[in-house]
């Protein structure tokens, strides 16, 4: 019986395993996105490169696949080319970085070697979607800093709004006390980078976010984004700083809301940079609340400037070590990337709106925009399949919102507001309050069905 997992309108491998977006960056009306990829999944040997799509953001319409942009034949990172970001340089030309990942053999030991390396881009608009030549003064960051441990990577980089140098660079890292942080690199021409230390978080002007912990703890931080953008409601310009804590403890606490249900977390503060402190204005806060997420990668909407009205956010709509789908076995590929979504900072909070493509008339069987007022009646949204499955449920009464899938059920504290649902293949977005919650759930129909249309009790 034929399966209908696969997405429309989000991006999956054409083959084998994708996780996180990489290297995301506006041209013109396109924006160009990378992913991490491993086309023999689950057949061969773990040899991850990057995939490149693109999308008219004007049309919205489906993603094209272009040829891959990176492959791990390198010396420095021959066992992966792993997560990084984009930037474009002061002549106009696209610079890819990314981690290296190299494993040695030290006496019957395998030690892993860790590198920040770039690429520069040439015709990123041609027929073959961009040509690559890695930097020849690779690696540029050769190994971590003193006091870190291999777990060191993911290139983030944006111009230093703040003067004294043209570009920043964050790091995920891991202390070798195996505890998570960040650290920041500078650099005037994007070839060398002078270590600054790590992130500090200066906590005397600090409020909680949504999470428990101002600050949380984990054994790692992975994939931070570190953004300058303009606050809707007072206009004034903060630092987010998104990254994603590993090991967290799952907490619910006295509201009933759940926090870090995943051991891999993605979060975000608000605050100002000053140096490598951070002075916290808005403590941690959950990005996404479902049950798939994590990764993301940020860019600005307007490419031309340095400080963000908006961002263009992508997620990784899986987790690491959950790649047992029924969608391996049927049709040979894992995971997806979320859809598009507009982040605005207002009064110190992230919001995000769902890019939602705009679907031909008779959309396909499987794809589904479903909007609902939430207020102050308590009612319920069905996520069924033509088997008469209900498969995801959405459960509202006034300040709490309920979502479950799999007998795992993710609840948040939700005051009344639009509730927007996006069904396609095995992938559900929902957003409410404003989007100021969000959930992502890789569900899966019953095999052989489809979805039906949501409908509400």
């Amino acid at each position: 019986m034929c399966a209908f997992y696969r997405p429309r309108y989000h991006v999956t491998a054409p083959t084998g395993r994708l996780n996180d977006p990489n290297g995301m960056f506006v041209d013109g009306d396109t924006l160009h996105a990378y992913y991490q990829k491993d086309p023999a999944f689950p057949f061969a040997p773990k040899r991850t490169g990057w995939g490149h799509v693109s999308m008219n953001m004007r049309t919205r319409a489906q993603w094209i696949h272009h040829p891959d942009a990176l492959y791990p034949d390198a010396a420095y990172d021959s066992n992966g080319c792993y997560s990084g970001g984009a930037i474009r340089d002061e002549s106009g030309a696209i610079r890819l970085f990314y981690t290296g990942n190299l494993y040695r053999y030290q006496e019957q030991q395998r030690i892993r070697f860790t590198s920040q390396n770039s690429v520069l881009v040439h015709d990123v608009a041609g027929a073959h979607g961009g040509i690559y030549r890695r930097n020849p003064g690779n690696p540029l960051i050769d190994g971590p800093a003193s006091g870190y441990t291999e777990h060191y990577r993911d290139p983030m980089i944006t111009r230093d709004p703040h003067g004294g140098h043209t570009y920043r660079m964050v790091l995920g890292a891991q202390r070798e006390n195996e505890t998570g942080g960040i650290v920041l690199y500078h650099s005037d021409d994007l070839d060398t980078w002078d270590f600054a230390g790590e992130l500090h978080f200066d906590l005397s002007n600090a409020q909680p976010g949504t999470s428990p912990d101002i600050i949380p703890g984990g054994y790692m931080w992975e994939c931070p984004n570190l953004v300058s953008i303009r606050d809707r409601h007072d206009g004034q310009i903060y630092e987010v700083l998104i990254f994603c804590p590993q090991g967290l403890v799952s907490h619910t606490d006295s509201c009933g809301m759940t926090h870090y249900a995943s051991s891999d977390q993605c979060g975000y503060v608000v605050g100002h940079l000053r140096g490598n402190r951070f002075e916290v204005l808005r403590g941690f806060s959950e990005l996404d609340y479902g049950h798939h997420f994590y990764a993301p990668q940020v860019c600005y909407e307007q490419p031309e400037q340095d400080i963000a009205d908006s961002l263009i956010m992508l997620g990784w709509m899986g987790l690491p070590a959950h790649d047992d789908t029924p969608s391996v076995d049927a049709e040979g590929w894992v995971h997806s990337l979320t859809l598009p979504r507009r982040l605005i900072l207002d009064q110190g909070v992230v919001r995000q709106e769902l890019l939602i493509p705009d679907l031909p008339q008779g959309a396909a069987d499987g794809v589904f925009h479903y909007q609902t007022q939430l207020n102050d009646v308590a009612q319920r949204i069905v996520l069924a399949d033509t088997s008469g499955t209900a498969r995801v449920s959405i459960s509202y009464e006034p300040g709490l919102l309920r979502v479950h899938y799999a007998g795992d059920t993710r609840c948040v504290t939700c005051e009344p507001g639009q509730c927007e649902v996006f069904v396609d293949g095995a992938t559900v977005e929902i957003t409410a309050m404003s989007g100021r919650r969000a959930f992502s759930i890789a569900a899966f129909p019953t095999p052989g069905e489809t979805w039906v249309e949501p409908y509400k009790l």
